[in-house]
């Protein structure tokens, strides 16, 4: 024993040496090759290993990632093995690289080998990117879909809060289609609707859906979705994932506006920026906005400091900007937080857009010229203001403070509130229409808006007229819809536009809007029926437009 205890020593003793002699890089390598042979399956994890590098090689060919699977899949044939690699941080590659590669019978076969441990495996911060592979590159495979939600089934509301399994269940519920997700969805909704729904008739697709179908689970679902799943996920800042931004959603409108907000509201108004990035969760931030109160407001305001841009570029964030301006009383404060970054170009922009306004980027977009509109348009035009949002936002929005308990949330009044913003903005939305006329002319978002500048804000600027009667937009798809609004409201352009010739459709259209106003009668060309008649014939030969002539001859035969 004695000799044998000797020459273990001499050997560890050889092995130090040998180390020592090596830089400091090998030697955290070699101690890193130590530790790892202890490991239970050292030597398949390394085989796995030296396969995995030759697998991610991008100029592989199929035939050669073909013979590296089936290479990879001899050593992962048990299904155990698979499971205690995909735990190890840093095996678990070798997993998620398989089930990239693999076609879609392997796919399955490795997704089969996993289901026991798959909700575990969820959890763990390596091993999760595994289910994520398999639900990017398996959400295509009927089958392995099935196998992935049934071995996660009973355990969505845990992996929903949980910092690492949210992941998977955003992924999973933002690409595998929602047919195949609402069976397992129920889980979100507590046992009632989970265990007992038996058909997709008896299902919703959310939480008030279901109340609707069964009111008499409405208090038990959501006090069940409150305490599992709301509480928690506000506890653990889940608030950028879709999902829980449409559960909180759904919780909102099931307990009332009352209910919200008394236990939820102030909760939320910190982290609205957070919740912008979706259509729910920027309803979530307009109500915030509507219902909260004078503190809540500015605390919003705060959040959106230095974001009101992007905010209003964002396909669904500009409605949360659009909310708290039209309620809150404090304008000074959204003068300084919204406004006053409005009116400046980013300091990031590139040299080209230089001579821009900064105005001009919001008002040729689609959702931030509505900002604009609804700044523009006073109280009295209430209907018009409508015309502009789509009913979407006109159900979503409260264009006018609401009443909480019967008490106004804003104590302003509406058209004083709107005047002060619009004071601030109003020298900047003309020198803009002054410097980019002609780009907004030929914008369907920025001709409302240079419309609306024009009639609310700036009649009386000669400059502007001018500007606007010099343009050549009777022929332009846009524009001429601009002139025919502006020809409808204005003396001044009327007496100050270029009178086109009746040539083609677009500028018969012109004339015609121009024929009934008496005020420009004297400078319209003379043109009789019969020629207008004998010009529909001409481009009725080339297939060319002709509603425009035809509207002509209508107003001369009248």
């Amino acid at each position: 024993h004695g000799g044998d205890s000797s020459k273990k020593n001499h050997q560890k003793k050889s092995k130090l040496d040998h180390t020592s002699q090596l830089s400091s890089s090998a030697q955290k390598r070699a101690l890193k090759q130590e530790r790892q042979s202890h490991r239970r399956h050292a030597d398949v994890v390394r085989d796995c290993k030296e396969i995995w590098n030759k697998l991610r090689v991008k100029t592989n060919t199929k035939d050669d990632t073909k013979n590296l699977m089936d290479q990879l899949m001899i050593l992962l044939k048990d299904d155990s093995l698979i499971r205690e690699i995909a735990l190890q941080h840093d095996a678990s590659r070798v997993v998620q690289a398989a089930i990239q590669f693999s076609t879609v019978e392997q796919r399955r076969s490795i997704c089969k080998s996993l289901a026991p441990q798959m909700a575990e495996i969820s959890k763990v911060q390596y091993a999760h990117f595994c289910v994520l592979k398999m639900i990017q590159y398996g959400y295509k495979d009927d089958e392995t879909v099935q196998i992935l939600l049934k071995s996660l089934k009973g355990h969505l509301c845990k992996l929903a809060v949980h910092s690492v399994g949210a992941r998977v269940v955003e992924l999973l519920f933002s690409t595998v289609p929602q047919k195949q997700t609402k069976s397992f969805r129920q889980e979100f909704y507590g046992p009632h609707f989970s265990i007992f729904a038996q058909d997709d008739e008896e299902m919703g697709n959310n939480l008030c859906e279901n109340i609707a179908k069964k009111p008499q689970h409405k208090e038990s679902a959501c006090e069940y979705v409150n305490k599992h799943l709301v509480q928690k996920g506000i506890d653990k800042g889940l608030y950028g994932f879709t999902y829980f931004q449409q559960l909180l959603w759904d919780y909102t409108q099931a307990i009332g506006i009352a209910e919200f907000c008394s236990s939820m509201l102030s909760n939320l108004v910190d982290h609205a920026l957070h919740l912008v990035s979706t259509r729910d969760g920027t309803s979530i931030v307009a109500k915030c906005a509507a219902y909260g109160s004078a503190k809540d407001r500015k605390r919003l305001l705060k959040c959106f400091k230095g974001y009101a841009r992007s905010s209003l570029l964002h396909r669904d964030a500009y409605l949360s900007i659009l909310q708290i301006v039209l309620v809150t009383d404090d304008t000074v404060s959204v003068h300084k937080s919204i406004l006053a970054e409005l009116v400046t170009l980013p300091e990031d922009d590139n040299n080209d857009k230089e001579d821009q306004h900064p105005l001009l980027e919001l008002a040729l977009d689609d959702n931030a010229s509505k900002f604009l509109l609804v700044l523009l348009l006073p109280e009295s035009m209430e209907e018009q203001r409508r015309k502009y949002l789509d009913p979407m936002e006109c159900k979503l929005l409260e264009l006018t403070p609401p009443k909480l308990n019967g008490v106004p949330t804003s104590k302003k009044n509406n058209e004083t509130r709107r005047q002060e913003l619009l004071r601030y903005l109003t020298p900047h939305l003309i020198h803009m229409c002054k410097d980019h006329a002609e780009i907004l002319s030929q914008s369907i978002a920025g001709s409302k808006v240079l419309l609306q500048i024009y009639n609310q804000i700036a009649a009386d600027d000669n400059d502007l007229l001018d500007k606007l009667a010099s343009l050549s937009l009777s022929e332009h798809p846009v524009g001429h819809f601009l002139m025919q609004h502006l020809i409808a409201c204005s003396e001044k352009f009327r007496k100050a536009m270029v009178i086109p010739d009746p040539t083609s459709s677009r500028n018969a259209f012109i004339l015609a809007s121009l024929m009934t106003h008496d005020d420009v009668a004297s400078r319209l060309p003379k043109i009789s029926v019969k020629e207008v008649n004998k010009l529909i014939k001409e481009k009725q030969k080339v297939k060319e437009a002709t509603a425009g002539l035809e509207a002509l001859v209508k107003k001369l035969k009248n």
